[in-house]
This record gives structure tokens, C-alpha cells and sequence, in this order.
């Protein structure tokens, strides 16, 4: 990871040189580039078995830069410096990086020599491509080995049960199946356990089972291994792929057969089985997500965590593998929750119990009050740390900077995508891909990525797109391995105490992420910073504060400050001097001063109240004017306050989200200097505003075509009362709604179900009245995701047969609902009209629906 991190800090540094600045020449900048450029590629085309041993090499050219890029910035934070004696440092430096890279890229030209000298001597002896003991020097197969022989299946009982019934279905119709799930959650023992089941092996005439792992990136790799386990020899002139493939297809042409191959990293193209039609299966065991879309279908099959019942189980077992030893209460309430802080991975909670067997119960004691129960580093020896990490290193060379930077965040802290892209954004990691117009699109894409490999995982789903994540998380071991990743990479630094406040910790570190504000309150820790004053980032995510707490404004290079959770009583002006801010997020008990517009580097905005801070006046509270001299603003949010109106010719060109305005901010006149807004979310006072305020829905459409998302909610509506009369018209192509506390009739939905692109309506809270939602044919034509909470509605005629996924909350007058909702993909009920779950129950057994019907005594 390091030389792509480590190149993201130096575009950085470089951008930051000013032309008047001399003590680099612009041949300089572009002759390191380009060599950095040499150290990342040669790490992203070197074989996954080169990885570790080219790393330590890495490791030097990184510790080089860093120490170069200090130089820099200690210059440009303090041009106090002495010239000249900085001058010849930097020199020096400069001569001693470019010396390391040579060695980088000399020492594994040779390692690639050596390797295809090597692959040329196992050719000559066994006259194929690969052998069927072809693995990397550092495999995840070290992991599985390991974990077989525990052979501990707990919680598993399901999934075993779903992989029989697939390979005994006669209706079966797939020919691939996937079991996919993180590292150390027993994808491989769980298959091998069916594999070896007596009906399944009666079942087919031939059954292989074949590791693959990393170094398998060609079909024919794998066509000749399963040949090579058939017996079939094949001829050093047959090695092409048509050959292969008709050799296979002769082998297995009277054969029902079962082909497991497990450990599959690469986007293989696999070999053409479906020649054989006699019900045969592959099952690929992977970390990895992907459709194999050119045969024919697929069924995964995604292994879930352990519940802390079976969690407790699996540790109890491994604890106490002698049965004669017992555990006292008082011991199982503190294995309890040590087993659940283990997150249920069994894995990990194997790993624990065989760290407490024997031990007394301090020591069980002791455990149960850490934050993790394993720390996981790259020097660990065990089994489970060593597949972390060759997971960590399977990550794509260019997206390991974008995953270790998810352990910025403190564990269990819910990591929207909007948050995490925002940051991704502001840190500059953009800056050395080539990216396509739609940046966030390109940052979501990546996130969907981190999420296939496993190393992410989804918390909950985004409405407009079931397979994509809103939230989601890091498990304790990988964000263990992240934190300490980032500390030895120079890329991050998490403070906790003060200890970790010492210079020792935090020199060259180029973000520090507070997960204890109450650090902050210290002198000493506020002179330890002064000391090392070239941190870029300052990410404040420890818990909120009641109380002010000064933060550190020494950081002059700051690019990221996330202070949110901190509270001011006045906006603290030393702010103002940071001006290569491009994102700044801040609670503020007073108004944004007008000198705002001195960031004029800012691109995202997030400045709010503290929650017990109300408003003295009914009127609206408007931004200062300078608001619009901030040209490079993309994500405004501003609960409270609302967008002045703009001066002549001034316009606000690269804004496209705005958040927490009331209806003053959506007047003709504001959204007209907004051009290429595709975002609003609108907060309305009721007993502030008139009926006639919510004409700003038609401002929208007479302003916008294109539009992505509108959100408006009404706070502490009266419920007595229509508040909204009428909808005036939307943006023709918005994609998605979302109401809260209007109480409009029902009659009034005619203009929504009109829009030709509309995807996903969310309606809550009293958005519409009354007890009958009737739609007619060809209304809402592109609907896929629709959200009724707390509505007083009675029936619904839904008349629109294919939609993908419906949640219904708290509709507890809600008794019938149209035929229609058979056809959804997914259904969810929620503590609604008991005769109304009672339905949507008969409904899933009849139909065989995904549906998650829960009440709040039971969940089923």
C-alpha cells in the first residue's frame, strides 16, 4: 500500500509549491513522478507470491519520500527556515529517494528473472503451464488448512441445509454456485462438509476438489488442473484452448460431475462445462462477489456472522475443549460478552478461546474490558492473522489507500457512503486515477468494490439501488490490521490517550483522528502538536461534547477538518487562516463570519447548532453573502440557515448538494445561480411558515429538468390541519422523492406518479392522509423502491406489478394491499396491523417472496 498512498501525499505536496518558489525545479517535480509512477506500477504487475518480499523494498523508498515530503512541508508551514541549509536537505534528500527507487525497481527485475527462470524449469519437467501444487509462498491456504481441523461448524446449520437442497433440487437449474463471505467465516469447511456428505458423493459420478488460489488468472490454468486430476495427459502441442477445452468435454461427457474450486481470487473465465448437461454443479469458494453472467445463472450463497448465542457456543467449545472443565456463571456472563466482541466471526472467535484456555478468570476478566479481543498486525504468527493481512494485500494495488482510510473511524461507528466518499474526495485521492466527469460515482464504485472483496462490509442497502451500501462498517480484526497498517505507512494516527499525543507518535503523521476529544483539553498535547505542525487531516470522532473543547489550529497545511463533534460557542476565527481547507465540518453555536469566503478552497461545508440552541426568532437566518464568492463549493449543509439572496452576476457553479435550508433558500432567484444542483433536502418550521410557501415545488421544476434527489420535511406538523393544499409540478427526470409532514391527500399523488423517471418515493409521517391509495396503469412507469412509515392509510391499490423492494413501518391502520406486491424482490413489514403482517406471512409461504416481517416482540 505504501507507494500508492505515499504517491497521493506527494501530488499533494507538489500541488502545493507555489511558481515563485525556486527550491524545486519543475524537472525535478516531474522526474520523481514519473519515478513513483515506475515503484507503483512494477507493484501493481508483480505476482501475488512476489508481493511480500518486494514489499520490504517499498518500504524504504516510502520512508525516503516521507522524509523528503517533511522538507517540504516544514518549509512551506514556516518560511522562517533557513534557505540555504534548507536548500542543500532537500538536495540530499532528493539524491537519496531517487537512489532507493533504483534499488526498488534493480531488485525485483531480478526477483521477476529469478521467477521466470523458475517457471521455465517446472514447464520443462512437467510439460504444463501449471501443477496441481502451484500455490503462493504466502496463501490463504495456510488459513484454511487451519481451520478445517478445528472442525468446529457452529451456526452454519442453514447454509448447510441451502447447499443440499440446491444439489438435490430437481427443478436445480443453475450451474454455478457461489460461496462468497469474508475471511475466517468457514466457507471452505462448510463446503467441504457437504462435499464429503454420503448422499453427495453417491450423487455424482466424479468429484474434485481443487484449490486455486492467487496465482490461477487463466482458464486454461484451471482446465489443465482439473485434466491433470482426471488422469488425462495432455500433449505439449494441445495446450491451446481449443484443445483443452474439447479434451475436458470428452472426459466429462458421460459424467455427472462436482467441481469445487476453492479459494478463487481472480475474475476468471472459467472453462466451458456446459457441454455436460447432466445436472453437474461447480461450487466457487471466494471472497470475492462477481456474476459469472455467461453461465447461464447463479446462486450465492453468503455466509452471515454467528448470533453471540452461537458466538458463546464456538468459544465455549474451543475454551473448554476438556469436558471436565467447567465455566461458573460469573465466567460465562464475561465469555459472553467476549465472545461478542468478537463479532461473530468464528475465526477470530476460535483464535480468542484458544488464547483463554487455561487461563484464570483475571485474565478472562481482563479481555472482557478491551476494545478488541485480538490485535491483528502483519507480524502476527497465527493462522487468522496471516489471512487478514494476504486478504489486505489481495486488495487492488490503486484501491488499498481507499480501504485503509475506513479505519480512520472508531469501531462500530456507522460509515455512510455519503461521509466516506465526501472525505475520499477531500483528501485528494482522486488526484492520481484517471476518473470519469462523475467523480462521486467513480468513489461509490470503489467502495462497491472494497465491499465485493470482503474486506467492507454492508450495513444497509441504498434505497435507488439494493446492491449498493448506505452504511457500512469495518470488523474489528481488519480495522485492527487498518490501524496498525496506517500507523507503520505514516497514513493515519489514531489518538485515544494521551500518551499517544507524544511527539514519538505523532511526527510525520499526515492525519490524526481524535477518537477521545477530551484529549484535546490538555496544554501539554496542544504543544506536542505545535511541534509537529504538518498534519493534513484533523478528524474529530470521538464522542459529542457538552462542553467546549479547544482544538489545535498549528496544523497551517490542513486540508481536512471534521470537528463536529466538538462544540463551539463562536466560530473560532484561527479557522480562518487555514486556507487550503477543502473540507470543513463544525457545530457552532453563533452565525458563519462573512471572512467565510477566505477558504476559498472549501468544497465541502457542514456547519450546524448545537441541539439544544433554538432560534429566537420566527424569521429565517441567512448565510453570509460571501457564501457566494466560494466558487469550488460542491456540498453545502447548514441546518438552520438558509442561502442569501445572491448578488448580481454571482453564481455558484460546482454546488450540487444543498441540505437543512427551509423554503427561503428555494426561491427562483437562488436556485437560478445553483445551475448544476441535483441535490436539496428542505426543513420546514409549520408553525413558521404559510401554505403558500411550498410553492417552491414548482420553483424546482420551472429551474431544473434533471434533478437527482428532493427531500422535504415538515417538522411538528399539525396533524389537525392540511398543510400542504396542492403539488405543483417536479423536475421532469428526478429520480427520487422523499416527504415527511406535508398531510396531502391522496389526490394530490397524481403529479408524482406522472414522473417518467422516478425511482424511489419515501413517505413518512403524515406525508399523505387518508385511507385510500388508488393508482391507475402507467403511473409511476421506472417506481423501484417505495417506503410508507407512519401513514394513516387503510387500503392500498397498488397498480404496478414489478416493484423491487418494499418497506412498510408502523401503517397500523394498514389491512388490505393490492395482488400486485406478490411480484416484489423484497418485502418488508414492520410492527403494522396485525392482520396485515398475518397476510404478508401466508403471502411468503405461498409465493416464496424475500420478506423480513418483524414486530416489535418477535422477528420473523
Amino acid at each position: 500500500m505504501g507507494s500508492c498512498a505515499a504517491l497521493i501525499s506527494l501530488h499533494q505536496t507538489l500541488n502545493r509549491i507555489s511558481e515563485s518558489d525556486d527550491f524545486l525545479s519543475q524537472s525535478d517535480k516531474q522526474c520523481l513522478l514519473d519515478k513513483m509512477d515506475s515503484v507503483l506500477d512494477k507493484m501493481e504487475d508483480l505476482p501475488s507470491s512476489r508481493i511480500v518480499d518486494a514489499a520490504a523494498y517499498e518500504r524504504r523508498v516510502v520512508d525516503a519520500l516521507l522524509i523528503f515530503q517533511h522538507l517540504i512541508d516544514s518549509h512551506l508551514s514556516d518560511r522562517d527556515h533557513d534557505d540555504i541549509r534548507f536548500a542543500l536537505s532537500l538536495s540530499e534528500q532528493l539524491q537519496i529517494l531517487k537512489e532507493e527507487i533504483t534499488s526498488f525497481l534493480t531488485a525485483t527485475d531480478v526477483e521477476e528473472e529469478e521467477e521466470e527462470q523458475q517457471q521455465q524449469q517446472q514447464q520443462q519437467q512437467q510439460q504444463q503451464l501449471c501443477s496441481s501444487r502451484r500455490y503462493s509462498n504466502f496463501a490463504s491456504s495456510d488459513y484454511s488448512t487451519w481451520n478445517q481441523q478445528q472442525n468446529l461448524l457452529v451456526g452454519l446449520d442453514d447454509q448447510i441445509t441451502a447447499l443440499k437442497q440446491l444439489i438435490f433440487d430437481p427443478n436445480y437449474y443453475y450451474v454455478v454456485i457461489s460461496v462468497v463471505g469474508m475471511t475466517g467465516i468457514g466457507k471452505t469447511s462448510l463446503v467441504k462438509q457437504v462435499y464429503n456428505d454420503p448422499l453427495v458423493i453417491n450423487e455424482f459420478d466424479t468429484r474434485l476438489f481443487l484449490h486455486i488460489g492467487p496465482d490461477y488468472i487463466r482458464s486454461e490454468d484451471i482446465v489443465l488442473r482439473v485434466l491433470d486430476e482426471l488422469g488425462v495427459v495432455v500433449p505439449s502441442d494441445k495446450l491451446d484452448t481449443d484443445c483443452l477445452q474439447k479434451q475436458l468435454s470428452e472426459a466429462l461427457s458421460t459424467q455427472k460431475y462436482l467441481v469445487v474450486l476453492d479459494d478463487v481470487w481472480a475474475d476468471l473465465i472459467l472453462p466451458d462445462f456446459q457441454e455436460n448437461r447432466k445436472k453437474s454443479l461447480i461450487i466457487i469458494i471466494s471472497q470475492i462477489q462477481r456474476t459469472y453472467d455467461y453461465i447461464y445463472t447463479q446462486k450465492f450463497i453468503i455466509l452471515p456472522f454467528l448470533n453471540d448465542d452461537d458466538s458463546w457456543k464456538l468459544l465455549h467449545q474451543t475454551a473448554f475443549s476438556n469436558r471436565e472443565e467447567k465455566c461458573s456463571r460469573e465466567l460465562e456472563k464475561i465469555g459472553k460478552k467476549i465472545a461478542k466482541n468478537c463479532e461473530g466471526l468464528p475465526a477470530a472467535i476460535i483464535q480468542v478461546g484458544e488464547n483463554l484456555r487455561g487461563k484464570s478468570f483475571e485474565e478472562w476478566k481482563t479481555l472482557s474490558e478491551k476494545e478488541d479481543p485480538l490485535v491483528i498486525t502483519r507480524y502476527d504468527n497465527t493462522p487468522l492473522s496471516k489471512a487478514l493481512f494476504f486478504s489486505y494485500m489481495m486488495v487492488p494495488w490503486d484501491l488499498k489507500p481507499f480501504f485503509l482510510y475506513m479505519g480512520v473511524f472508531p469501531k462500530h461507528y456507522g460509515i455512510s457512503r455519503s461521509k466516506i466518499i465526501k472525505l475520499w474526495l477531500s483528501e485528494g485521492f482522486v488526484g492520481f486515477l484517471e476518473t470519469e466527469p462523475e467523480i462521486e460515482e467513480v468513489m461509490g464504485y470503489i467502495l462497491d468494490l472494497l465491499i465485493k472483496q470482503s474486506v467492507v462490509l454492508k450495513e444497509k442497502h441504498v434505497s435507488v439501488n439494493m446492491y449498493r451500501c448506505k452504511d457500512c462498517r469495518l470488523h474489528f480484526t481488519f480495522r485492527s490490521l487498518c490501524v496498525s497498517e496506517a500507523k507503520s505507512e505514516k497514513f493515519f494516527h489514531i489518538v485515544k490517550k494521551y500518551t499517544d499525543c507524544t511527539p514519538g507518535n505523532i511526527s510525520r503523521q499526515p492525519r490524526l483522528c481524535i477518537h477521545n476529544n477530551v484529549v484535546l483539553a490538555f496544554t501539554q498535547v496542544h504543544e506536542w502538536m505545535e511541534s509537529v505542525p504538518n498534519a493534513r487531516s484533523l478528524l474529530c470522532f470521538g464522542p459529542k461534547q457538552q462542553y467546549p473543547v479547544l482544538l489545535p489550529f498549528c496544523f497551517r497545511l490542513l486540508k481536512v477538518l471534521d470537528a463536529l463533534a466538538i462544540r463551539f460557542y463562536e466560530f473560532p476565527h484561527q479557522l480562518l487562516a487555514l486556507v487550503h481547507l477543502t473540507y470543513l465540518s463544525i457545530t457552532c453555536d453563533r452565525e458563519l463570519p462573512n471572512s467565510i469566503s477566505t477558504l476559498w478552497s472549501l468544497e465541502v461545508l457542514i456547519f450546524t447548532r448545537h441541539h439544544n440552541i433554538k432560534l429566537l426568532n420566527n424569521g429565517p437566518v441567512y448565510l453570509p453573502i460571501d457564501i457566494w464568492n466560494m466558487h469550488k463549493l460542491k456540498q453545502l449543509y447548514c441546518k438552520g440557515f438558509d442561502l442569501p439572496p445572491p448578488p448580481d452576476d454571482s453564481h455558484l457553479e460546482n454546488l450540487i448538494t444543498v441540505s437543512g435550508v427551509s423554503v427561503h433558500s428555494c426561491t427562483v432567484e437562488v436556485l437560478s445561480r445553483i445551475p448544476n444542483l441535483t441535490r436539496i433536502a428542505v426543513q420546514i418550521e409549520s408553525a413558521h411558515d404559510s401554505t403558500e410557501t411550498f410553492s417552491f415545488f414548482g420553483h424546482l421544476a420551472s429551474v431544473y429538468e434533471q434533478f437527482e434527489s428532493f427531500k422535504c420535511v415538515v417538522v411538528n406538523p399539525n396533524l389537525s390541519s392540511q398543510i400542504v393544499r396542492s403539488v405543483s409540478n417536479f423536475p421532469m427526470n428526478i429520480m427520487k422523492i422523499s416527504l415527511s409532514g406535508c398531510g396531502l391527500p391522496w389526490e394530490n399523488m397524481e403529479v408524482i406518479a406522472s414522473l417518467p423517471e422516478l425511482r424511489v418515493l419515501k413517505l413518512r409521517w403524515y406525508a399523505f392522509c387518508g385511507p385510500l391509495w388508488k393508482t391507475s396503469t402507467g403511473q409511476f412507469p421506472k417506481l423501484e423502491f417505495l417506503l410508507l412509515e407512519d401513514l394513516d392509510i387503510e387500503i392500498l391499490e397498488f397498480d404496478r406489478r414489478y416493484l423491487r423492494w418494499v418497506i412498510v413501518r408502523h401503517c397500523y391502520k394498514l389491512e388490505n394491499i393490492s395482488n400486485q406486491f406478490k411480484n416484489i424482490e423484497l418485502l418488508e413489514v414492520d410492527d403494522c396491523c396485525p392482520s396485515f403482517m398475518k397476510k404478508m406471512r401466508e403471502w411468503r409461504s405461498l409465493f416464496g417472496a424475500e420478506a423480513k416481517i418483524r414486530s416489535s416482540s418477535t422477528d420473523l
